[in-house]
Order: structure tokens, then sequence, then C-alpha cells
């Protein structure tokens, strides 16, 4: 019986190959190519055309190799070819097929050329292509929901087959997207695709390199990765990536920048979540290194713990070339042109900026920096925290160590109200005032520690919102430092001098007025904000002072009286004494761009009149009382003649 067997056994496998012989030497493949053209042109309403022989293989494998193959865009577009490719080949292990187990032989695919093509009417010849190769859409029927396979579970059963493919080599590929509506152009060229061999379960390498060019923009992209796809789809790892990516452009922040990216990333099919574990993000010596996980089931949610090295914020912006004189004459001559041809015309509306994205997806993290740097402005340390949900943002920490002192922020924006609210809390500590003033301000102002206060809420996101609805309160204390610009000691000893009739003395010559501690306390709110605090004191003068900033109109109103200290000394008790009843006024007023500070001598000159007019009157005209009706009307010219 087990000789019977053998034989039968025996017999089938020579008939087997005998009738895979025969199949090679009946098959006409000249024949088969011809009829894959006819099809060909008949499925896409488009010239085909197959150069060189269809090579077609039975054992040890069923497989085919096919020379070059194009497909010929119709005569309005600008390029004759859509699609070609050289050359084709894949075959199937024959042994395979007769198990469980089937095995692609190594795919190999070489010079594909894709042209895609929007003509200015809007035509796309891609688009035509599919919608002729597309079949109709038919909704399914009782059979086809039979036909498939559902465990109790509730989930479609595991497939029996499984399928290994050895290999797949794509090179020299290219793709073109040229879009004559906007004048835009794409095109990837040089493109490689290789993985190695692919199974269920089991990792796979896979390498892709290319060049990319647009209108202003050239690439060079090289990336490696290995690859695991589980028998369900649940699961797909993309294990030691590294991407890399070398750019050139006009458009970009610089002429040339590299980018990489490596680190391993997971995707749960199941639970729709991607997961980036050791990430190392560089764009050229800006690196972000950290995790990240993005769970996409519903609302895209993001959530991340990174880390950033140095941000020189500078070196990101564009450059600005500075125009010659000529230019800038020509300019301001258009400008005023253009103003006078406008005279009268509605300025453009502002408008809200469009926050929608912000409830599209919700994200939660931190991120430290080591330093930021933005013209002179230095942060170090910079840690923060920050949670997005459903429209609503919230910085819930944003710590910073900076000129040797502490900034803490906290702030809200909501976007769900028309236009959006918000509110900010921040603090100063400790900050050395001078460099931070000085950048601020443009110009050197103040000197020594400052703490600040600031709590303001405000509705609108606009120039013209922010400066007009936004309210609060700005307090803020100095500490052993200098005002900059004017020494108001000095002014005070010009004025006891005058008033003594004693020479000045040794003058000092600082431009600038020393504190042991000032305060500026604000009120924002209407477009103004108002002062409802400023004292400064010093060993000579104590300041006090009053008045307002116009953020509408970009304008300073500041008035400030300096009186003598009780601690001053120096002169006679009979002098001083009145001299402490003098307040020397100081005005600030002006643009916030270029401020002017002056001492008003004239308010001075009407106090010391005041002060002296009963000694004056006295000698000139002398005590007799029915002369004071002349003594207050000449002295009351006098004062308004100062």
């Amino acid at each position: 019986m087990k000789k019977v067997l053998l034989g039968i056994g025996g017999l089938i496998a020579i008939i087997f190959i005998v009738g895979v012989i025969a199949m090679k030497f009946l098959v006409n493949e000249e024949l088969i190519k011809d009829n894959l053209i006819e099809q060909a042109k008949q499925l896409t309403k488009q010239d085909v055309t197959i150069e060189g022989d269809l090579h077609l293989t039975f054992y040890p494998q069923i497989g085919f190799e096919l020379g070059k193959l194009t497909l010929f865009n119709k005569h309005e577009y600008s390029d004759s070819t859509q699609i070609e490719v050289k050359s084709v080949h894949a075959a199937v292990e024959l042994m395979s097929l007769l198990t469980k187990t089937i095995v692609v032989t190594n795919v190999k695919v070489d010079g594909l050329t894709v042209n895609v093509e929007t003509l200015s009417d809007g035509r796309n010849n891609m688009d035509e292509l599919l919608a002729r190769l597309a079949p109709p859409e038919k909704p399914l029927s009782n059979e086809d929901i039979q036909a498939i396979k559902v465990t109790s579970e509730g989930e479609i059963a595991k497939s029996e087959y499984q399928f290994v493919v050895e290999g797949v080599n794509i090179t020299n590929a290219q793709l073109s997207l040229n879009n004559r509506q906007d004048g835009t152009y794409h095109k990837l060229s040089d493109s490689s695709l290789n993985i190695g061999e692919f199974a269920f379960g089991k990792p796979v390498a896979i390498t892709l390199a290319a060049n990319y060019r647009t209108n202003e923009l050239t690439a060079k992209l090289n990336t490696s990765m290995v690859l695991t796809v589980d028998e369900q789809f649940n699961e797909i790892k993309l294990a030691q990536l590294d991407n890399k990516l070398a750019l050139t452009g006009k458009l970009l922040p610089r002429p040339e920048m590299n980018i990489s990216l490596q680190g391993d990333l997971t995707y749960d099919n199941a639970y729709k979540t991607v997961k980036f574990v050791g990430l190392k993000l560089a764009v050229d010596e800006l690196t972000v290194t950290g995790d990240l996980s993005v769970d996409v089931f519903s609302k895209p949610s993001i959530e991340y713990n990174l880390a950033m090295n140095t941000l020189v914020v500078d070196d990101w912006l564009p450059k600005v070339k500075p125009a010659s004189t000529n230019n800038e004459s020509a300019a301001k001559g258009a400008a005023g042109k253009q103003g006078v041809s406008q005279t009268g015309k509605k300025q453009q509306a502002e408008v809200e900026p469009d926050l929608s994205a912000l409830s599209s997806v919700n994200q939660k993290g931190s991120l430290t920096i080591t330093q930021i740097k933005q013209g002179e402005y230095v942060l170090d340390n910079i840690k923060l925290q920050s949670e997005l949900k459903d429209g609503v943002f919230q910085l819930t920490r944003l710590s910073s160590d900076l000129y040797e002192g502490k900034l803490m922020v906290k702030a809200l924006l909501d976007s769900n109200k028309t236009p959006a609210i918000f509110n900010m809390n921040s603090t100063l500590e400790k900050v050395q005032s001078e460099q931070l003033v000085t950048i601020a301000a443009g110009k050197k102002m103040l000197t020594g520690l400052v703490d600040v206060d600031v709590r303001l809420s405000g509705k609108g996101l606009t120039m013209t919102k922010l400066k007009s609805m936004t309210k609060g309160t700005i307090n803020t204390t100095f500490s052993d430092g200098a005002v900059l610009g004017i020494n108001v000691a000095q002014e005070v000893r010009k004025a006891i001098a005058m008033f003594s009739k004693k020479p000045v003395g040794n003058a000092d010559q600082s431009e600038q007025t020393d504190f042991s501690a000032m305060v500026a306390n604000f009120k924002l709110g209407g477009g103004k904000l108002t002062s409802t605090k400023i004292d400064l004191a010093s060993p000579a003068i104590k300041v006090d002072g009053k008045g307002y900033a116009d953020l509408m109109r970009e304008k300073l109103d500041f008035t400030f009286g300096a009186s003598v200290a009780e601690s001053i000394g120096g002169q006679s008790s009979s002098t001083m004494k009145a001299i402490r009843d003098l307040r020397l006024p100081v005005e600030v007023k002006g643009s916030f761009a270029a401020p002017s500070i002056k001492v008003d001598f004239g308010d001075i000159t009407k106090q010391v009149i005041e002060l002296e007019k009963d000694k004056l009157i006295d000698k000139y005209l002398g005590s007799d009382e029915d002369k004071n009706k002349i003594k207050n009307e000449i002295f009351r010219g006098l004062k308004k003649l100062f």
C-alpha cells in the first residue's frame, strides 16, 4: 500500500513538472503583451506602450518581468508622459502556494515616473485617470456581510494565511506636481525605497532617499528605520528611526538648514495612540529631546515632556537689509503720495485672530529650555507647563531666571468667547532693572533691584482692544538704584543756592538721581495707565508724582515734585526751614519713544517769591497795612509772569 501511494505521488509530481514545462513552451508571451496593451488602452482611454519583451516564469517561481511601460497624457497636458516604469519584476514561490505561508520574492521597480498636472481650468490628469479606473461604488449585500468571519469577541477573524515578502526595491523614482492655476511646482526625484524581508510580527529594515524641489525650496531626504507590524495591524512600530533632511531656499529663516529626527515610534491601532520615545529633534544647533504621545481616538490629544537647549530667537528671524538713502527717499515720497490719495478713507478694520484651531486639539505637557535670547533679553532656566482643553489654554507655570532675579507667569486664554478673553498674573523678584528697563525703553533710565506684580485681564486680541479693553494693576518697587538722565538733588541744591544767595559749591556732575527706595504703582483701564502711587526716597530728597501714560496715543504726561529731605545738611537752620517748604517740579511729557524731562524753574521762582514777598514789601514799600492791596497786586503779577 505504501509503495502504491509513493508511486501515485511520484506520478503526480511528474505530471506537474511536465505541465509547467509545457506551459513555458505553449504560452505566447508576445500575444499576452499585446493583449495587456489593448486592455490598458480600453481601461484608461489613453495611449499605452510596452517596450521590450514580457518574460514569464512558472518554476520554481510564478512571476513576470516587464520592460518599459508608458501611459501617455492627453494632448492638452504639457508633459506627454503621465506614468512610466522602466522595468518591473515580481514573483511568488510556486511551492509556497501549496502551503499557508505564501512567499513573494524580491519585488523590483526601476525608473517609476509620475507626472501630475493641474490645468488652468482646474482639470487634473490624475483625477481623470482615477475616475476612469475606480469601479462604481455599491452597497454591501447580505451575502457580502455574511462572508465576513467574525469571532465571538466581535473582532474580525485572523486569516489562516501568512504572507512573506522577501524584499521590495524601488529605484530611480520621481514624482512631479505642476499646478498651472497658482504656478506652484513640486518635484520628487532620485528617489529610492528598499524594504528588507517582510513578515508580520518580525522587524524589517527600511531605507528611503529622495531629492525634493519646489519654486523656492530644495531638500534632500535620507531615512532609515526598523518596521514591525503584527498580524492584526493592532500595533505598528518604527524603531531606530533616523531621519535627516537638508534644506535650501530663500523662504527659510536661513539660506541652508539641516534637520534630523531620531527615536522610537509606536502606533497602537486599537487605542489610536502614537508614542514617540527617546525623541531627538535637531534643527541646526537647536535640539529638542524627550517623550511625546498623541491620542487620535476622537479629538487629538497631545502629551509631552520635552527639553530644549539655548534658543537664539534673532537667528531664526528673517534678516532685513538696510535700504539705501535713495530708496528711503523714494519710499517716503511714495508713502506721502499714498497718504494724500487715501486721505479721508476709512482705515481697514482690525480683525480678531482665528482661534478655532484651539478647539480642535487638546494638549498637556512641560517644556524646559536652557536659555532664550532675543536681542538683549536673556532668560535662563525656563520651565513651562501648559494645558489646552476644549478651547481653553492655561499657562499653569512659566518660571525663569532673569537678570539675577526670578520671573513667574500664569495665564489663561478662553477662545470659546467672542472675542476671546484672557487674564495674566506675573511677578518679577529682585531683578536687576538696568538692563531690563534699558531694553524695554530703548535708553538707560533706571538702575537698582526691582520687584513687579502684574495682574491683567482683557477681552479681545486686536492691538486696539489690547490697549483699550485690558484692565488691571501694575505695582513696582525699586531699591538701591538711580533715575538716570536727571540729577534732582543737584537741581535742589541750585534752588537752595538761589534762595540763600550763596554759590552752589562742588556740583555733582552725574546725571542721575540716587534713591534708596522707589514705588511706582499704576492702574490700567480705558486705554490709560494711571499712577496710584509714585514715591522716591533718598538721603537728600523726596520725590512724589502723578500722571498717566496714554496707550492709544502713545503719550506720557507725568509731573513729579522734589523736596529736600529732613536729613540734608550744610545750610543754616533758618534757611533750611524755608527751603524744605519748596517743591521742585519735574515734568516728563511727550511720546513713548522720545519723552522730554525738564525742571519747571518758573514754578519754583513763584514759590520763592511767595516765601519772600513780606520781606521785600517791607523793605521797599514799608509795613503800612494800607499797602497790602498794592503788595498783593504786585506779586500776583510776578507769579503770572513766571
